[in-house]
């Protein structure tokens, strides 16, 4: 994990191009090489995005940003979150999208972190968590509440089937043990031990259907809860080397992983994997880049954000179907800027992302909003 999973690491991968990691260019163009369709990483789009929204909070100096983008059914309507200084002394922000304006909504006082999980299990019934701030909160339909604090550890994921099934983890990616793996059934919290309490993230489709990243110093694995247990999932080669860094379980044949492997010092390849009930596939990808998070897609597929490196940071959103990557768009302002989540809009064709913008003295939260690319669905979309 580079500091925290979302928005910082945009920000730490702009403000310090030390670490930045280098694009293979094209000798022509200078930008990503350009692959037949189907076979590598699509169709290049530079401005299919239009900024929608830009605000600052805090000082001038403040790293301002969003995290997490969720949707809850209702039209052209989205929860986002975020903060201030993300992996340093922070403040928290959420509020909603109604199509047109950002309204902040009052978080409980007292409150530190940026927010970097959130999930919602309907319109009135949405959870969030701060990494550093080590807190989960709850928005009810009329306010939002702490639901519990922890004084030491990392919160790393986050999900939610509902009020009354919440999970928590704690693992980092590395497999440093972290706050733990935290479950609460509406009134009492219970911790996991064992095996479980090195879980990194994880996607729920139900309390007996859950995959997820185990993480420890030693390795990483993907492993499903199914009929009371956990069983381990065949890494095969697509996944071998891969640091794993987010999941999405659309179906039991359907789920993704996205991850890096370093091929030499400074210079790693974002890995993206499809689950298809036998075997991992990993989509043809030629990016040099940090992983972002996955978000649903249409006909089966997946949103991917990403970070490239270079001197100028930028974002990145991938749409990417069952038999490969359709679009590469790139988001980029005068200074630099990142993108850390994506969702697709209800009632229309279209997307939402969200990140930072860098300025001179900090950043400022941004939100941009783009159209979906026109393809034809395949039928080989539903099955690989």
């Amino acid at each position: 994990m580079i500091a925290i999973r979302t928005l910082a690491a945009v920000l730490v991968a702009g403000l310090v191009p030390a670490v930045a990691i280098a694009w293979p260019a094209d000798p022509v163009t200078g930008w990503p090489p350009r692959h037949p369709a189907g076979t590598g990483t699509g169709t290049i789009a530079t401005s299919a995005f239009r900024l929608s929204d830009r605000k600052h909070y805090g000082q001038p100096a403040n790293g301002s940003g969003y995290s997490e983008i969720l949707t809850t059914g209702r039209a052209r309507e989205a929860w986002i979150f975020g903060g201030t200084n993300p992996g340093g002394p922070s403040s928290p922000v959420a509020g909603q999208w109604n199509g047109s304006a950002f309204v902040a909504t009052p978080l409980p006082p007292g409150l530190g972190g940026f927010i970097t999980d959130a999930v919602a299990v309907s319109a009135d019934d949405i959870w969030a968590a701060s990494q550093y701030g080590q807190y989960v909160v709850h928005w009810n339909g009329h306010r939002w509440s702490v639901v519990r604090r922890w004084t030491t550890g990392q919160i790393t994921g986050l999900t939610a089937l509902s009020a009354r099934n919440v999970w928590v983890f704690g693992a980092t990616e590395g497999g440093t043990q972290g706050a733990g793996t935290w479950h609460f059934n509406g009134t009492t919290w219970t911790r996991y031990t064992g095996a479980a309490s090195t879980i990194y993230r994880a996607s729920a489709m139900s309390s007996a259907d859950i995959w997820a990243i185990f993480a420890t110093p030693v390795a990483q694995s993907v492993r499903w809860y199914h009929q009371g247990r956990w069983q381990s999932v065949p890494a095969g080669r697509a996944l071998a080397k891969v640091q794993l860094h987010d999941i999405l379980a659309l179906s039991d044949r359907d789920v993704w992983v996205l991850g890096a492997q370093t091929s030499r010092p400074g210079v790693s390849s974002m890995v993206l994997a499809r689950w298809n009930g036998r075997a991992w596939w990993r989509v043809p990808i030629s990016l040099h880049a940090w992983p972002g998070q996955l978000a649903p897609g249409i006909h089966g597929g997946v949103l991917v954000t990403a970070t490239p490196g270079g001197a100028m940071a930028a974002g990145l959103i991938l749409t990417v179907s069952p038999r490969g990557v359709q679009t590469v768009t790139r988001i980029q302002s005068a200074q630099g800027s990142g993108v850390s989540d994506a969702a697709l809009i209800p009632g229309a064709r279209g997307i939402w992302a969200i990140g930072g913008i860098l300025t001179a003295q900090g950043s400022d939260a941004a939100l941009w909003t783009g159209q979906l690319p026109r393809t034809r669905r395949s039928a080989t979309d539903d099955d690989e």
